[in-house]
């Protein structure tokens, strides 16, 4: 009611004062005639050109701005503190799946009261999204090599071979790639990283994927998969996809890397920074040097529930 009472204040009509407030004009009405039942006193006087404060909400109004304005100060000091309590963190959509949740799941355990506003995109405007300022983190693969940013290797990351469940490598332990060579592929459009890996891998293994579908999203490359309508090379999944057998590969680049980004030109907040050494401390110093190794390792293999830190 005093929100509205100060409007019609400062703007001397109902009308306007609904249309500053963006609520309907029978709304501002209304609380004005409450405002007056309740105080017992009559704050306006109508006419045709708009509206007068009386004499008693001439005495009114100054202390309700002075109030609006003291809650509003306070509204805003908590908004801008919860802020900074605020983690802008991107990441790839595959690390969506398991691996960013079960991430933030242990930091939670160290630091309860942060929060985290993400954004999930492609490597490429995960990079933009952050020189940009919009990201103070984010979880990315391939590592890049820029001078304008700063990189901790978190860990590795196994690709696999999906197959259809009826597929005759469905029931092999591993495979190289090479034994897919005369299938379909189902992969993801052109210009995407994990496109370009398994190009690459299928090039190192000896020949030219087959592509018969292109999609944007992992989901539905499994998907397609499971249709029985090609095979593709991707990361483990986070749950047995029906109908789709995930059979490991032997050839040796058949795993991406995963790392944690920043600008070197920016200091982080508080909360960026705690969550960037809990990352690096946590995952970083747990590796070996070899793919699908390490503590990273267990925040992305499939039925892995973080069982160990409870």
């Amino acid at each position: 009611m005093f929100v509205q009472f100060a409007a019609v204040a400062r703007e001397g009509q109902v009308t306007k004062a609904a249309a500053a407030l963006g609520v309907p004009q029978p709304t501002v009405t209304r609380h004005l005639a409450r405002l007056e039942n309740v105080l017992g006193v009559r704050l306006y006087t109508r006419a045709q050109g708009g509206m007068t404060l009386t004499t008693d909400g001439e005495q009114l109004v100054k202390p309700v701005q002075q109030a609006l304005g003291v809650l509003a100060t306070a509204i805003d000091d908590l908004q801008a503190r919860a802020a900074r309590e605020q983690v802008r963190l991107g990441f790839l959509h595959t690390l969506g799946e398991q691996a960013v949740p079960l991430l933030l799941r242990r930091f939670a355990r160290q630091a309860p009261l942060i929060k985290f506003a993400m954004v999930q995109d492609s490597a490429d405007q995960l990079l933009r999204r952050l020189r940009e300022g919009q990201l103070e983190l984010c979880l990315t693969s391939p590592l890049p090599a820029q001078p304008d940013v700063e990189v901790a290797r978190l860990g590795q990351q196994r690709l696999v071979l999906a197959v259809p469940a009826s597929h005759v490598l469905a029931g092999e332990p591993e495979v190289p790639l090479a034994a897919a060579a005369s299938d379909d592929f189902v992969t993801l459009g052109a210009g995407n990283h994990m496109r370009q890996m398994a190009d690459n891998l299928c090039r190192a293994a000896g020949f030219e994927p087959r592509v018969a579908f292109e999609t944007a999203g992992i989901s539905t490359v499994r998907g397609l998969v499971a249709a029985g309508l090609g095979v593709a090379i991707v990361p483990a999944a986070p749950a047995p996809v029906a109908g789709l057998v995930e059979v490991p590969l032997t050839d040796a680049g058949a795993y991406r890397e995963v790392g944690l980004v920043w600008r070197v030109d920016v200091e982080l907040a508080g909360p960026a920074r705690r969550f960037r050494s809990f990352a690096v401390d946590e995952f970083s110093t747990a590796l070996d040097d070899s793919p699908g190794t390490g503590a990273w390792q267990d925040l992305t293999t499939r039925g892995e529930d973080d069982e160990q830190d409870r």
